[in-house]
Order: C-alpha cells, then sequence, then structure tokens
C-alpha cells in the first residue's frame, strides 16, 4: 500500500509556513518586552538548578524539577558563556517555543496544507498561554518542542518507510519524556495510532522503539552511574505530589497517589475562580481562561457551524480526538494542576482546527466570521501582553532603596527574592528568617503589607477608559495584577 499523498509536493516551504508564526510570537514579546525578571514557580526551581550547574558542574537532582536537563542544560550553558542576565536566561526558552512552532506549523503543512500552517501557526503563536510564557525558563515549549518533533518524525518515517525516521521518532518522543514524565500519556495514542495504520507499515514500530529505549536506557545508566538507582528520575516524579504547593487544598491527602485521585482533582486551585464539580471544572476554567480560552472556544465554534469539513477530513478528526484522549489522561488519570501551562497540545490541535476550516470557510465566501475570530485572537494576545506588569521599574527601586538604606541593614521575604531573582541587590539580600535587621523589602499585591513604611512603589499604566473598564469587569481580559513594591520598618 503506498502512502497517502500529502496536500503539498516535498520542496522549498512557503515562506509564511517559516515566518508568521515567529514573527506573531515576537511581534506579541515586542508589544510589552518586559522580559524576565523572575518569578515565584517552577521556573525559579529551573533557574537554581540552571545556577547550580554553572557553579558546581555536577548537581545530583532532589527534586523532579532538578531532573528535567533537556531544559536545564542548555539553560545553564548560556548562563555559563554569556553570564547570568535575562538575556541568557530568557534565550533556552524562547529557542524551544520558536522550534515548537515551526515543528508544529511543518507538522499541519504536512498534513493540511500550507495556508492551514501558515494560519495554525499564527494562531497557536497568538495564544496568550503560548506567547506570554515564550521567555519564561519553563519545560512547556521543551515537552512541545519535542513532541512535535516526535510527530514530524513519525509522518515522515510513514511516507517513506523509513526505519532511519522512525528511529528518530522514538528518541524525540524519549526526550520529550525525559523533559516531562507526563508525556508518556502518548505511549498509549501511539498505540492507538498503530492500530490504524496499514498492515505493511506497522512494522515501523519497532525502530521507533527501539529509538526510545535507547534515549530512556541512556538515562538510567546515568542515574545508575550517579546515584546507584537507574529508575531515580521515575521515583522523584511519584514523589511529586507530596511537595507542599500553594495551588493544592490544604485538605487533600498528599501522601495518597494522584493517580486517579478525585481528591486532587478538586482539591487544586481553579485558576478562574469557577467552582460547580470536579468533575466539570478543569474544562470550564480553561474555556474561560484569557489565556486560552478563546482559541479552544475558537476551534470548537468553527467544528460546529463548519461540521461538514471538519466531519470529512477523517485526519482532522483523528487529531482532535487524540488531543481530547490527551486531556483527559492528563486532568483526570494523572490529575495535574489544569492550568493552561500543561495544555499545549490541546491549544496545538485547537490552532490546527482554526487553520484547517478558516481556509475551506474562505473558499466557501464566509469571510466575515473567520475575519473577526483572527483579529479577536490576535488582539487578546497584544492586549496581555500589554497589561503586564513591569517589574523592572520594581527592579530599578529596589536596586536603588537598597543602595540607601544600606545592604546591611535590609532583608527581604522569600516571593520577593523569587520574583526578582534576577535582580543582584535583591539576591544578596538574607531572608526576614534568617536575620534581624531594621528594614524588610518586600513585593506585595495592591497594598503594602501591615508596618510602618517607610516607602513604597506602586506599578501603574495608564489605560485607555474602555479597556480599563472591560478588564475591570474581566470581559475581554482578566483583570490585573497591580503589584506594589514596600520597604517596612520593622520593629
Amino acid at each position: 500500500m503506498q502512502a497517502p499523498a500529502r496536500y503539498a509536493a516535498p520542496g522549498i516551504l512557503p515562506i509564511a509556513v517559516w515566518l508568521l508564526p515567529a514573527a506573531v510570537l515576537l511581534a506579541l514579546i515586542l508589544v510589552n518586552p518586559i522580559g524576565y525578571m523572575g518569578g515565584g514557580g517552577d521556573d525559579w526551581h529551573y533557574l537554581q538548578s540552571a545556577r547550580c550547574l554553572v557553579r558546581e558542574g555536577v548537581c545530583p537532582p532532589r527534586t523532579h524539577w532538578e531532573a528535567r536537563f533537556p531544559l536545564i542544560l542548555p539553560m545553564a550553558i548560556a548562563m555559563r558563556f554569556l553570564g547570568e542576565s535575562a538575556a541568557s536566561v530568557q534565550l533556552v526558552p524562547l529557542l524551544y517555543t520558536l522550534a515548537g512552532l515551526l515543528l508544529f506549523s511543518l507538522n499541519v503543512r504536512r498534513l493540511f496544507g500550507p495556508s492551514a500552517a501558515a494560519i495554525a501557526g499564527a494562531v497557536l503563536a497568538a495564544t496568550p498561554a503560548i506567547s506570554m510564557h515564550a521567555l519564561q525558563p519553563m519545560v512547556d515549549p521543551v515537552e512541545f518542542a519535542w513532541c512535535m518533533a516526535s510527530l514530524l518524525a513519525g509522518q515522515r518515517a510513514f511516507e517513506c518507510r523509513s526505519r532511519s525516521f522512525a528511529l528518530v521518532a522514538g528518541a524525540c518522543l524519549a526526550m520529550a519524556i525525559f523533559s516531562r514524565t507526563t508525556s508518556i500519556l502518548w505511549l498509549p495514542i501511539c498505540g492507538l495510532i498503530w492500530l490504524q495504520l496499514p498492515r505493511d507499515a506497522r512494522w515501523l514500530a519497532r525502530p521507533f522503539c527501539i529509538g526510545m529505549a535507547a534515549i530512556l536506557a541512556t538515562e538510567a545508566l546515568a542515574y545508575w552511574a550517579a546515584v546507584a538507582d537507574p529508575l531515580y528520575s521515575w521515583r522523584l516524579m511519584l514523589q511529586h505530589a507530596r511537595i507542599p504547593s500553594t495551588e493544592l487544598a490544604p485538605w487533600v491527602d498528599t501522601t495518597r497517589s494522584p493517580l486517579l485521585n478525585p481528591d486532587f482533582i478538586a482539591g487544586w486551585r481553579r485558576s478562574m475562580g469557577i467552582e460547580v464539580h470536579w468533575s466539570i471544572d478543569p474544562v470550564l476554567n480553561l474555556l474561560a481562561d484569557p489565556k486560552c480560552g478563546l482559541t479552544l472556544m475558537a476551534a470548537v465554534g468553527l467544528a460546529i457551524v463548519y461540521r461538514d469539513a471538519w466531519q470529512s477530513n477523517r485526519t482532522l478528526a483523528r487529531l482532535s480526538g487524540y488531543a481530547g484522549l490527551h486531556f483527559l489522561l492528563l486532568t483526570y488519570v494523572l490529575a495535574v494542576d489544569p492550568k493552561p501551562r500543561m495544555f499545549w497540545i490541546e491549544f496545538a490541535a485547537a490552532a490546527a482546527v482554526i487553520g484547517t476550516i478558516i481556509p475551506h470557510a474562505w473558499r466557501a465566501g464566509s469571510h466575515l466570521l473567520p475575519a473577526v475570530l483572527l483579529g479577536l485572537i490576535v488582539a487578546r494576545g497584544a492586549l496581555l501582553a500589554y497589561d503586564r506588569p513591569d517589574l523592572r521599574q520594581m527592579a530599578v527601586a529596589a536596586d536603588t532603596w537598597v543602595a540607601n538604606l544600606g545592604p546591611g541593614n535590609v532583608v527581604t521575604d522569600e516571593w520577593t527574592r523569587r520574583t526578582l531573582a534576577l535582580t543582584p541587590s535583591v539576591a544578596a539580600l538574607p531572608l526576614q528568617e534568617q536575620a534581624a535587621r531594621r528594614y524588610l523589602l518586600v513585593l506585595a499585591g495592591r497594598d503594602c503589607p501591615p508596618g510602618h513604611v517607610v516607602t513604597a512603589q506602586k506599578w501603574t499604566r495608564k489605560t485607555w477608559a474602555p479597556f480599563a473598564w472591560a478588564r475591570d469587569h474581566a470581559l475581554f481580559i482578566a483583570p490585573r495584577i497591580e503589584p506594589t513594591l514596600c520597604v517596612i520598618e520593622r520593629r
């Protein structure tokens, strides 16, 4: 049996497939080029792990964050040769994000054609869950890029019946698992894909498994040599639920496994505060979240309005089904924290639906709805980028205040130290629990904490009145966090 024909012949790719997603991403970054100054979440752990590698050379991981070397090792190399700065820390996540977008667009091109690829890539780049975190040291773009590389190599292996490409596809999926073990959920999905392959192509599973096993075996041997435990990274992963988290309700019994555990599913903090029932809350909150809801709802809406195009395209329907299965396994089997950053695959599937249906609608003479949806998605991305607080103002103020008060007279708290991690004057301060000093430097919410406020600076930005009203009422954009940097005199 011959491989199915593709929408476009191989050769030079249309320039839009290469440039449009990257141009949209970089344009949204430049809307408000505040860069990365620090953060209090997983990014802090990755930054600290990279710092350890720069300082020590070898740092056996103690948590699952520290075991994510496909992100941490390149970061450490960049920081070692370029020096620790916002530019060197941002470089690796930005390159991974750009690589993921390009590989995604190439996958869509092979499946649905160049027009669909250009639109889908632009939509995914404009989705705030992607664009707003492109400069953060997070593992999400790393996992996504390796998954897209695996899918692209897998397509090539099937089309050419190529053992080499199947080997590469398996190795890339193993790198995704190495990046974040939740990618192991692709194994049952790969099994379903294998069952749908023609019989003369099923032998490709052997080199695929060999490529995957080679990478995972290399990781196991490295851990066996370092800590005498070849399954060390998997043990770290299984223990991660026991690490205290402010995102998880205190009543959840973290000594139990999160697998198929409704307490974990119900206990995660809802990103948009919507609580109806644990079984549907993750879906409702994702649809309402400004970072991703518009892309998801646009895909669903287009699939309903143009259901003939969606139903007649078996590949698109299967792709949507695989993404839905991935969401169910991730949310209800592994019971992960269902925040938007966990669902790049689902956003990619939604973007592929949008990119595939819009050319069909356009050729059918329906121009208004596709144009409005694309305009809204890009506008949402630009507005959220514009509305982000600029912590560079806080970093400059912190440098000035610490210098004026004297570094020996100031302490800070853990949140401030993490959020301003790349501000040297703050990074050098001891924590308030570690030293008795006169002044406390703290980054707060809208108001300074109780105490004698020596000085304070609130981040503000003048905003067009209708836009501010819509933001305050969460109609088109989420309410803005307006941090305040304070110096409190300790008595």
